[in-house]
């Protein structure tokens, strides 16, 4: 979705049903592209992406690699910041995207609240508090804030540039 206004554009777009493929490569390539000849200065884009698994080209065939090139390659990793928001319950539909998490600067992947609550208390120990509150915050300003983003990881986790 592009250039929403009106929250009910964001409600009517989820109210359908999930169909077709995943072309993430892009839709993402498309997003970045517009949006380097617009960055000026200190602004910043900040990308949401929620998937509900591994993305694919345009005739439906799996292809990470693509998006892998172009979130490594292609992005404008100091300006443009993405966040995966992981729509799904099967977790190897999604694997690709916990190594980037852990590799990749200025990418966070966030899971459901209760899923991003125990890998938390995980790495931090099951008395730390993290409220609902806590898991917003982290969905919207993990890309950006690698203290935000590392609460889910453990402290050996590196992160190339």
């Amino acid at each position: 979705m592009l250039n929403v206004t009106d929250p009910r554009q964001v409600v009517e777009s989820f109210n359908k049903r999930p169909n077709g493929y995943t072309p993430l490569t892009s839709a993402l390539r498309g997003i970045f592209q517009s949006a380097a000849s617009k960055l000026r200065g200190n602004k910043r884009l900040l990308v949401f992406v929620a998937t509900d698994g591994e993305p694919t080209d345009n005739h439906g065939y799996v292809d990470v690699q693509s998006l892998e090139n172009l979130m490594q390659h292609e992005r404008q990793s100091n300006t443009m910041y993405v966040t995966f928001l992981a729509c799904t319950d099967d977790p190897a539909s999604v694997r690709y995207l916990n190594q980037w998490d852990r590799t990749m600067i200025n990418v966070d992947v966030v899971d459901d609240y209760k899923s991003e609550r125990e890998e938390v208390r995980r790495t931090k120990g099951f008395n730390y508090s993290f409220s609902f509150g806590d898991y917003v915050v982290k969905a919207l300003m993990g890309a950006v804030d690698p203290g935000v983003d590392s609460l889910d990881e453990y402290a050996n986790s590196t992160r190339n540039g």
